[in-house]
């Protein structure tokens, strides 16, 4: 079964890649009608976002059919650009509230208050009713994270993030790194665990989950639907069982309860009114809190946002139309940069995936997959890990670097790097295939919260005909013929998920909000299409847009001055874009690096290899996205072992006849260093080699190599 669970949240390697992008410049368009470049669901050349003083229609169109380009939206008169800032109120300065400690309205109290596990902000803990709607309910412990403003503060920012799964608190730290210094000079931050994750009673199967990613069986193929109807009906059964969460108790996961602990928090906070962020699913919940509690609103951001006037059906359709868009401009990004062609040998990227795919769903490839102690174990290469690995690998720009590389070894021939891949996209350690837990985000809780904001087929007698109406729905909405059509099925589990709502539970969409609203999207973003944001924008009248190019799901807080600068001035200073589209501009995919050459003999001399090392330990799937606390071995291509070790100063490794290049061993040592530094000592058989780069850039290299004294710089 492929992955789809955790495709709502921001991108695995944000942490280490957010700066290696450089952002050009920030661009507005001239007017409202708006052409963009772009991939993904495509911005229509006819766009026109309508008025600032238009009035908000009363109701949504109905919903699109899903496709790989929208339809253009309604078009209204557009006003001349605006060539200043737009003013706003001033924000009021004032210092943090005292928080309440007292019983709350809502039927909370207060718990405790201690610092946040390996976190500079300090976490509280409230006891809220498990059911809001339900007086006298038991209560649940709910946490959230708060960080005081350092300077003047001019009010609150909330963060909603992504999944339905993911711990805020686990990312407070790493997020608010990246934001303006502005951000935490005059707003007070808090993060939320959502109940269910973290510190806020998790709800994890992590067990029951990894076996059904794990599953072959897919629901595209006519023959394979009721195995995989199956296989998702089990995993129902284990992961309940595993969790320990009782059926009655599914229903307090959903949204509709999770928005009244925001609602808690806001009280005890004793705020007023508050800036909420969301991205992705969090855009889901900001705007299902904002439906009820408008007056609480200072200002809306939605980030990567889910448009709720789709039902489940048409909005994952949409999406893997958008999914293979993205692949495709993925592919095409490769074949016009003549490193990552080159290492297709000529061959066109889009053409040597569908070659891999039609080979992967005939049958899949056996391979030797070396492991950490140095042996090989004998695996199989499905379709469904082909699945896993490009859904998982098309979030951001550095994710789909990695993707690129993995897809060029396979033209290759050398299915080992996708491997990996397609082995951490379902959570399972690529060399033991053990399930790796994290704690961090959970996809039971994903599940716990999709299965009730979303209905499938309710008017099915009995859970046969569901899988049935369910997959002739896929097929009516052209999903099988889409190469990650897989993402389209991701909701399956919803079909047999008990206490499930018999009708959709949706707020209504905003459509007259009395406070401002920021959308922010990338032109790349396969899993919120730009078409949701069009929706939405189209809805609104104080309504502002910032668009990027190419760009990661959810584009605001990776440490870029577009769109940050804008985000924070309009949070901190109170001043609108100057344009109600604001584009920036971004990239697909990072810049590619090179595979390492097929043959020692390829190799025009020591530093060309060094360099090459150097790039191949830096981008490997260990380094973006395993490396925690723990050493990381792992088998090399071609034989030997690379270990990853965390270390004070950065990351140390420890190279055992690693060969990148087969028949060309490397022992010894090296650090990837945090300040950009690389430093390796090896030994290869003919030689051994002292290499240095600078965080500018510049290296050298000494020692031996092919027999002959290599000069400091020179190979």
């Amino acid at each position: 079964m492929s992955l789809t669970p955790r495709i709502l949240a921001r991108p695995r390697t944000t942490a280490r890649s957010g700066l290696r992008r450089a952002i050009a410049s920030t661009v507005t368009a001239a007017g409202f009608g708006l052409v963009v470049a772009a991939c993904g669901s495509t911005i229509p050349p006819t766009w026109t976002m309508p008025p600032a003083a238009a009035a908000s229609p009363a109701s949504p169109s109905p919903s699109p059919a899903p496709s790989a380009s929208p339809a253009p939206a309604s078009s209204s008169p557009a006003p001349s650009p605006s060539s200043e800032p737009s003013p706003v109120a001033s924000p009021s300065i004032a210092p943090s509230p005292e928080p309440s400690a007292s019983p709350g309205a809502a039927g909370w109290s207060f718990v405790k208050k201690e610092a946040c596990p390996e976190s500079r902000f300090e976490c509280v803990t409230l006891a809220v009713p498990s059911d809001h709607n339900t007086a006298g309910s038991p209560t649940w412990d709910v946490t959230f994270a708060i960080q005081r403003a350092s300077g003047k503060r001019v009010g609150t920012y909330v963060v909603i993030t992504g999944g339905p799964g993911s711990s805020g608190i686990s990312v407070a730290d790493s997020y608010s790194d990246y934001y303006p210094a502005s951000v935490a000079e005059h707003m007070d931050i808090v993060f939320i665990d959502q109940r269910g994750i973290g510190l806020s009673r998790p709800f994890q199967c992590p067990d029951a989950t990894a076996t059904y990613y794990d599953s072959d069986a897919r629901p595209q193929d006519p023959a394979q639907g009721t195995a995989a109807g199956a296989a998702a009906d089990a995993y129902v059964d284990a992961c309940l069982t595993e969790a320990g969460v009782p059926e009655a108790d599914l229903p307090l996961y959903s949204t509709e309860q999770a928005i009244e602990d925001l609602e808690a928090i806001r009280q005890y906070l004793g705020i007023d009114t508050m800036d909420l962020y969301g991205e992705s699913y969090g855009t889901q919940y900001v705007q299902t809190y904002a439906t009820k509690y408008p007056e609480h609103i200072k200002a809306l951001y939605l980030d990567g946002p889910v448009d709720l006037t789709l039902d489940g059906a048409t909005y994952y359709a949409e999406a893997s139309h958008s999914f293979d868009d993205v692949l495709v401009a993925t592919l095409n990004d490769c074949a016009t940069d003549p490193k990552c062609a080159a290492d297709y040998g000529g061959k066109d990227p889009v053409a040597a995936y569908d070659e891999l795919a039609a080979r992967l769903t005939a049958a899949p490839a056996e391979i030797d997959f070396p492991k950490g102690d140095g042996t090989t174990e004998r695996r199989t290469l499905a379709m469904t890990d082909l699945e896993n690995a490009a859904v998982s690998y098309l979030y951001s720009p550095g994710d789909r670097q990695i993707l690129q590389r993995a897809l060029a070894a396979a033209s290759r021939d050398n299915l080992i790097p996708l491997a990996h891949l397609a082995y951490t996209a379902i959570a399972l350690n690529p060399d033991t295939l053990a399930v790796e837990p994290d704690e961090s985000y959970s996809d039971a809780l994903y599940y716990a919260v999709e299965c009730q904001d979303y209905v499938y087929n309710a008017d099915a007698p009995d859970d046969a005909a569901r899988l049935s109406d369910y997959l002739d729905d896929a097929r009516t909405l052209g999903v099988p013929e889409t190469r990650l059509g897989a993402l389209y099925y991701g909701d399956m589990p919803c079909l047999y998920w008990p206490n499930r709502p018999a009708a959709d539970p949706r707020p209504a969409p905003i459509v007259a909000a009395p406070y401002p609203t920021l959308i922010m999207v990338a032109t790349a973003d396969p899993i919120t299409p730009v078409a949701n944001a069009i929706r939405l924008a189209n809805r609104l009248s104080d309504v502002h847009v910032i668009i990027e190019t190419g760009g990661p799901h959810v584009i605001f807080g990776w440490g870029l001055a577009c769109p940050d600068k804008v985000v924070a001035r309009y949070m901190t200073q109170g001043i609108k874009p100057a344009d109600r589209i604001t584009i920036c501009k971004g990239d697909v995919a990072d810049p590619y690096v090179p595979l390492a050459r097929a043959d020692a003999g390829a190799y025009p001399g020591a530093l060309a290899l060094m360099r090459s090392i150097a790039d191949q330990v830096q981008n490997t799937d260990d380094y973006w996205s395993r490396l925690d606390d723990e050493p990381i071995p792992g088998g090399c291509d071609f034989g030997g072992v690379l270990t990853y070790r965390p270390v004070k100063a950065g990351t140390a490794l420890d190279f055992a006849g690693c060969e990148f290049t087969d028949g060309l061993p490397l022992t010894g040592t090296g650090l990837i260093a945090d300040s950009g530094a690389v430093t390796m000592d090896v030994t290869l058989p003919d030689g051994a080699l002292r290499y240095r780069m600078r965080p500018s850039g510049q290296d050298s290299v000494t020692g031996s190599y092919r027999g002959r004294k290599v000069e400091l710089g020179a190979g």
